[in-house]
């Protein structure tokens, strides 16, 4: 997967999870998700069907791709904490 794909993904993944209104409770999962990575792929690796079940057929190359390095995680979160901060100052303003 090409660096520009990555960033597609990525903000594909972070419209899904606004889309879903998840935005602080991902944040939450992503932050701890972070030390554990390493055993992250490791159960990733394992079970096909369950990754399916879990993510959609469609988005289990994605996740896989996410969830095996803290940067992209960190990419991700910040992505998510600026739609949150662009979120709440929608509302004050």
């Amino acid at each position: 997967m090409s660096h520009t794909e990555r960033i597609e993904t990525i903000e594909h993944l972070a419209c899904s999870i606004k889309a879903r209104r998840l935005v602080a409770p991902a944040i939450f999962m992503l932050e701890l998700s972070k030390p554990l990575v390493g055993c992250m792929r490791e159960l990733y690796s394992m079970s096909e069907s369950l990754q399916n079940l879990l993510f959609g057929s469609e988005l289990v190359p994605a996740a896989k791709d996410l969830l095996s390095s803290p940067k992209r995680i960190e990419d991700l979160i910040v992505l998510l904490e600026q739609e949150r901060d662009g979120a709440a100052s929608g509302v004050r303003g």
